[in-house]
């Protein structure tokens, strides 16, 4: 027997063109391949069993021509789906699976990624369980039933992508359960597809566009198959190449794989090279640790995924392995130093919770020739992700080269031979609640409005400022910070500073009501100019209305009329509009904080600068009185 398509049904005045799970994913997170890489090995390293062993993850990449491709057709039941692909195709939202149709026919090849992950908890769950891996996975596409307070998803973003990546809308799943079910006998085997809604060829039939592959017990129009469980699908499997050892685990079959952004369909021995580098890039904690394992195969032929082949990620790993030998200054390259970091978790909204967390930073001073992520600092939790790399290189304004871990959660002892404790399992729920569905920072989300009480914006709005002052304290070399010389010229000056030989006559209308440090100096690695300041009024009164930053060329100590263009700006103060426009046809950086906001900080680059000629930085502040709140 062979599993077999069916589709729900619903009246014509419940239908609803389009799918709303591919909509969400595009729009909320980029589709490319990242995006799928991360989502999808979040998901095992979530469902990692507690024991000593990592969970193994697997991606098989196979094109089917020919023979193959037919009895491999044949096993998925084509015919059922396709007369219903064929219906939804004349929907708007049904052109990628048209065009994806006649691809396949016009090649006749069909490619599949098999995504294999071994001890791991598998599909446990009843059909119609409220809260199970099974629903979660298999049926609710956008809700997650992960309760662990590491783990990586709370949205269920990453099992939408499955469907966004086949370019069939159809992925099959074949699992191993880790608890096994005390009726039915792994492995268990269904598919779902998610085709735009769609009607009958006589219009009296509307159908959702879920489509379930499987064992159907009954006639009953629009009746949901059920998994398909034992020796049946084991020999389903079989056919559908969806094999898989008798361990506990899940593999995910994704029918016509593609990358939806991608402008070329890339050959299977580059998908192997990018899946394995973003693996690692991303997942270098859970590797490191022990925790996850990541191998490709394609033709038979398995890549590991290994940080010794990505040395990039070194200097991250080093800084865990260095932790115990920190040092308080880094005078050396290779020299690691770490510093505390307080994060106060508020009380939830229940009352429960709350705590004095505190997150670690680690920084290694780079040696010559680690260039790649260079000055960034990869943020770190306990499910062992790298949720963002947080680029710091404005930082470096005559400082020293560094790459940085930002350790928090239940991830903060990492490196030492300290335990979590009950505050950074707090801290863990915190930083998780703070992850969008794309779990790529730490902001505040519509999980922390609803969960915490006041307090929780100004603590995760106020980790990448704290990220900044404390790297300026551990990376700033101990030289004269007035010094200047032909390759990199460090300037401070009153703010409002506008007389042509850098000193004012007399003060600006600005500068008599404002105070502040500027400082600008010439990077000679990127030949631009680095600047960064802070601003505030002198009286308690007043507020900043607005921070314009423009770059003035000297000769001969003197302001000239050319101007340097702002590429770039950007600030920690928390509600800052930032916008780049035009003054006299040179692009100047424009700050507009939100009301109520008495001080600014600002950092930023100006374009290339091949000609090295000296440059200051002019900034003007609108203040005015506070408004009313």
């Amino acid at each position: 027997m062979s599993g077999k398509w069916g589709f729900t049904t619903s009246r014509p005045t419940d239908a609803r063109y389009g799918d709303d799970v591919a909509k969400y994913a595009m729009s909320h997170g980029e589709p490319g391949l990242k995006t799928f890489v991360r989502e999808v090995l979040q998901n095992s390293n979530d469902a990692r069993l507690e024991n000593d062993q990592p969970a193994r993850v697997t991606f098989k990449l196979e094109s089917l021509r020919g023979d193959e491709a037919i009895e491999y057709l044949r096993a998925l039941d084509i015919e059922t789906w396709s007369e219903h692909a064929n219906l939804a195709t004349d929907t708007k939202s049904g052109k990628h699976i048209a065009e994806a149709i006649k691809r396949i026919k016009d090649d006749e090849e069909i490619r599949i990624l098999t995504i294999e992950d071994e001890n791991t908890e598998g599909l446990l769950g009843e059909e119609n369980a409220d809260e199970s891996n099974f629903t979660a996975l298999v049926r609710d596409v956008l809700f997650s039933s992960k309760s662990g307070d590491t783990a990586g998803g709370s949205y269920g973003l990453g099992k939408a992508v499955l469907w966004l990546y086949s370019g069939l809308s159809l992925v099959m799943f074949n699992s191993t359960l880790s608890d096994p079910d005390p009726k039915k006998r792994s492995p268990r085997l269904i598919g779902r597809t998610r085709l735009p809604t769609h009607k009958s060829e006589d219009g009296d039939t509307v159908y959702q566009g879920h489509g379930w592959y499987g064992s159907l017990n009954g006639d009953e129009e629009g009746a949901r198959p059920e998994s398909i469980w034992g020796a049946e699908a084991e020999s389903i499997a079989d056919r559908l190449r969806l094999s898989r050892p008798d361990e506990p685990g899940t593999s995910i079959q994704v029918v016509d794989f593609r990358v939806p952004t991608a402008e070329e369909r890339l050959d299977d021995e580059e998908l192997a090279d990018q899946i394995t580098g973003m693996a690692i890039e991303w997942f270098w904690p859970a590797v490191y640790r022990g925790d996850l394992e990541v191998a490709v195969e394609v033709e038979g032929e398995t890549k590991q995924a290994s940080i010794d082949e990505y040395p990039q990620y070194k200097p991250f790993t080093s800084c865990l392995n260095d932790r115990d030998d920190s040092v308080s200054q880094l005078d050396n390259p290779e020299d690691v130093a770490q510093a505390e970091m307080s994060l106060d978790v508020p009380k939830k909204s229940d009352g429960g919770g709350g705590a004095d967390g505190q997150l670690d930073l680690l920084v290694r001073r780079a040696d010559t020739g680690e260039y790649q992520h260079r000055n960034e600092v990869a943020f770190i939790r306990g499910a062992g992700m790298v949720v963002e790399y947080y680029d710091r290189d404005r930082v470096v304004v005559g400082n020293q080269d560094f790459h940085a871990v930002l350790l928090g959660g239940r991830a903060r002892p990492w490196g030492s031979d300290e335990s979590p404790g009950d505050a950074d399992t707090i801290v863990e729920e915190f930083l998780t609640a703070a992850e969008p569905p794309q779990h790529d920072e730490w902001v505040r989300t519509e999980t922390l409005a609803n969960s915490y009480s006041r307090g929780f914006r100004t603590a995760v709005e106020g980790i990448k400022s704290d990220v900044t002052e404390t790297l300026r304290g551990l990376v700033a070399p101990n030289v004269d910070r007035g010094a200047t010389g032909p390759q990199r010229l460090g300037n401070r000056f009153k703010i409002g500073n506008e007389s042509r030989g850098g000193r004012s006559e007399r003060e600006s209308p600005s500068s008599q009501r404002v105070t502040g440090d500027t400082n600008i100096s010439f990077d000679d690695v990127y030949t631009h100019w680095s600047f960064n300041g802070e601003v505030e009024p002198l009286s308690d009164r007043n507020e900043i209305r607005a921070v314009t930053v423009s770059l003035i060329r000297m000769a001969e100590e003197r302001a000239t009329t050319d101007r340097l263009p702002v590429q770039n700006i950007s600030s920690n103060t928390a509600g800052v509009s930032i916008s780049l426009p035009e003054q006299k046809g040179v692009q100047v950086g424009r700050l507009e904080p939100a009301p109520g906001t008495s001080k600014v900080s600002f950092e930023g680059v100006s374009t290339k600068d091949h000609r090295q000629v000296e440059t200051r930085m002019k900034v003007s502040v609108d203040v005015a009185e506070r408004r009313d709140e």
